[in-house]
């Protein structure tokens, strides 16, 4: 009579991913995916850490089959982007005054910041005249831009002419 011992090995198996991009929204987001044989449990990991992603970036997502028949796992990228804003520029008609001449920016959701630049430079002009102006949201959760033209009007001056009354004296 002989003794030993039986191994059964898991089956292969893969898991293939189906989605590996999310928009923020400032609720954890996941990748989806598939397996072959169909239905098997997946346990995902993002950089390494089961908890789902909140902050915009890319993270290395892993997901490894959970099942005690079958064996198998993938690697990829989840990218969680920036979520979509817009811009809108205002006061884009101005008048020389000697002053810069700053165009406005509110946003939808309102209160990201704003880089504006001018002929691309963020000092704003004091001269009269039309300048490429373009808004774009500096934020760790919102992209977006607008672009416009300032124009700059010419300021209104004043002739005064005096002493227009003199006699003849030859010079």
């Amino acid at each position: 009579m002989a003794t030993g011992t039986l191994v059964v090995a898991k089956a292969d198996a893969w898991v293939s991913f189906d989605r590996l991009d999310a928009i923020y929204d400032g609720t954890g987001k996941a990748a989806t995916c598939s397996t072959e044989p169909e239905g098997l449990a997946v346990s995902m990991t993002y950089a390494g850490s089961p908890v789902l992603p909140v902050e915009p970036g890319v993270y290395e997502v892993v997901g490894t089959i959970v099942d005690v028949n079958h064996a198998g796992s993938a690697t990829d990228s989840f990218v969680l982007a920036k979520a979509p804003a817009t811009v809108t520029l205002g006061g884009l008609a101005q008048t020389y005054d000697g002053t810069a001449r700053m165009a406005l920016a509110t946003t939808e959701p309102a209160g990201l910041d704003v880089v504006i630049t001018y002929d691309g430079s963020e000092a704003a002009p004091i001269a009269a005249g039309s300048y490429a102006v373009v808004g774009a949201i500096q934020d760790g959760h919102y992209q977006g831009s607008a672009s416009g033209t300032l124009v700059v009007s010419k300021g209104e001056a004043s002739v005064v002419l005096e002493n227009l009354q003199q006699s003849y004296d030859g010079t």
